[in-house]
């Protein structure tokens, strides 16, 4: 069994053997084979833990699970703590995305301090399969039908997935093999998460109803989605190089699209279908809304007689939201444009294209939605200290040419949210059950 498992990951990363590698190690089977594995393989070994905050005694006995683990495998053991559910409810994501957001951060930054090149997590065919089928549902290009890549490099660091290949039930057969006890995690068996409701209903459901193999098709379907991810992207880079006379394929269009939003730091998850094929875009040309040298208007929804133009050549827009309708915004065409709707809510966003502000700081002020203004600052959430919003363009590389296409969100003469990155800290939302006011852009 041993020789079988290192053999399949030997096959996917034959450089690995005798490196240094950082494990990403919860005390699951999963991780607890990774490890065993690559000490097979002559590998290296520090293991790190993150201790979330959700558990209790549970997590505690994690942690020292790891550690005991580390200490007999002779390595370097880290372990990081957060309080996961402070930092979900500070930034408005789910449990889910500030546990994954912290354990990556963290995962980078003790890897960067230690000097090792490569991370590898315990992500596994099941993973895999779950992940793609999640994406489906939601709705997604070929990039997500890729699923969870093998490899993702981040400067000096890669993060590997050596066993994506394999199935849990191998692994845990493997562990029983070499007797070696692991945890189980309480929460995999909560049916309100939705990767465990698609784990323990949907897949079993499928298999017996409609496709036995259901697993194995969605892996090769991984596989297939991932290549021709890799042509497309190949191919849009020379559409962006060398655009050509012709007019681009839609396709080409839309990962232009994409890609255009993914690097001014809107999060892939917030990016929908519809945002990307409303862009506008003009024979061969690739356009953004609110590009500099566009024309920009603003109005009420569908009544044009109220749109206080800015003139031909406006540079810069700026729209007072009062009463609660939907107002939009655009270039050219206002049928095509999208819209921005304001609306009283409770708590947090979980959907895409949505931020929501603090009731409590908005304070019934008018919200003006304009482009952003040398000597603009706000303070991120997630980050301590204010910043330029010019020097958050140039964190982001952001091309100055293209600085007039981001919008904020104004409140009190204050810079309340831009608009595709995230809330100034002062107005955001402090509980899932405060009053808070949401902002979408279609």
């Amino acid at each position: 069994m041993t020789p079988a498992l290192e053999h399949t990951v030997a096959a996917r990363f034959p450089r690995l053997r005798g490196k240094r590698v950082l494990v990403a190690a919860s005390g699951g089977a999963d991780s607890t084979a990774l490890a065993l594995i690559l000490k097979d393989l002559g590998c290296s070994l520090a293991l790190a833990h993150i201790h979330h905050g959700l558990r209790g005694e549970s997590a505690a006995a994690d942690a020292r699970f790891v550690r005991a683990l580390a200490r007999r495998l002779h390595a370097p053991f880290f372990l990081s703590r957060f309080d996961v559910s402070a930092e979900a409810a500070r930034t408005g994501e789910s449990l889910e995305m500030a546990a994954r957001r912290l354990r990556r951060d963290d995962l980078l930054a003790t890897a960067r301090r230690e000097r090792i090149r490569w991370v590898a997590t315990g992500h596994t065919a099941d993973d895999q399969a779950e992940t793609v089928l999640m994406r489906v549902a939601r709705g997604t290009g070929i990039g997500g039908l890729a699923g969870i890549p093998r490899a993702v490099r981040y400067g000096s660091v890669t993060v590997i997935r050596p066993l994506l290949d394999v199935t849990r039930e191998r692994i845990v057969a493997f562990l029983r093999v070499r007797r070696q006890r692991w945890r189980e995690d309480e929460s995999n068996a909560d049916d309100f998460a939705l990767r465990n409701r698609v784990r323990h209903e949907v897949l079993p459901l499928i298999e017996r109803r409609l496709n036995p193999a259901v697993r194995q098709a969605l892996l090769r379907l991984a596989d297939i989605a991932a290549a021709e991810d890799e042509v497309m992207s190949r191919l849009t880079g020379e559409a962006r190089r060398n655009p050509g006379s012709a007019p681009l394929p839609v396709a080409i269009r839309r990962r232009l699209a994409l890609d255009e939003l993914i690097r001014r730091g809107t999060p892939p998850q917030d990016i929908d279908f519809a945002a990307i094929d409303r862009f506008p875009h003009h024979g061969k040309k690739f356009s953004m809304v609110w590009k500099k040298r566009e024309k920009v208007f603003h109005g009420v929804e569908k009544t044009r007689k109220n749109f206080p133009w800015c003139g031909k050549n406006a540079k810069k827009f700026s729209m007072v939201w009062k009463t609660g309708e939907p107002i939009f915004q655009g270039v050219e065409n206002p049928d095509a444009a999208p819209r921005v709707s304001v609306r009283a809510g409770r708590g947090f966003s979980r959907e895409s294209g949505e931020v929501c502000l603090s009731a409590a700081a908005v304070g019934g002020r008018d919200l003006v939605f304009r482009s952003w203004r040398a000597g603009d600052r706000m303070k991120p959430l997630g980050m301590s200290g204010s910043k330029k919003l010019s020097d958050i363009f140039t964190d982001l590389k952001v091309p100055r040419a293209e600085r007039d296409a981001w919008g904020v969100v104004e409140c009190g003469g204050r810079v309340a949210a831009l608009a595709g990155w995230r809330v100034d800290r002062d107005f955001a939302v402090p509980s899932a059950r405060s009053p808070s006011i949401r902002i979408r852009w279609d």
